[in-house]
């Protein structure tokens, strides 16, 4: 049994939207959460857990330059802005390079919705990170 240690690096992660890869990306986070309760039933002790609904959300943090190419892809469709385009539109490819033994993955996002993002500076800021929490419908892997 051959054990390696090498995990998969933020170097090794590539963001594409819109056809096109996010240079000034700072971070990504995406997560997949059904809601779960334990079942009672009689006596005070669970005696099984249901599922529920299944919530698709994430963050992704970029340099101001990289929202405002989003936002100028976003008006050149006839859109406002990035917050402005449609769900049905909006898919994130996140691809994982191989390498170490560890295969390629690649993890589709579809039917985002961005929620917000924020404007403005302080004193002495050397560069503007800007948080753009979403929704997605699914994940899939290609």
């Amino acid at each position: 049994m051959q054990f390696d240690s090498q995990e998969v690096a933020y170097a090794d992660m590539s963001v594409r939207i819109f056809d096109s890869t996010l240079a000034k990306l700072r971070g990504l986070g995406y997560e997949k959460e059904t809601e779960t309760e334990a079942l009672y039933a009689a006596g005070n002790q669970p005696i099984g857990i249901q599922d529920g609904n299944v919530k698709y959300s994430g963050n992704l943090k970029v340099l101001n330059g990289e929202l405002q190419k989003l936002n100028a892809a976003a008006k050149a469709a006839g859109y406002a802005d990035i917050l402005e385009v449609p769900y049905q539109v909006i898919v994130i490819t996140v691809t994982y390079r191989e390498g170490f033994g560890r295969p390629l993955q690649t993890d589709v996002l579809r039917g985002v919705k961005f929620s917000k993002y924020d404007k403005g500076m302080s004193q002495n800021d050397k560069f503007k990170e800007v948080e753009i929490p979403f929704l997605y419908l699914s994940l899939s892997d290609k």
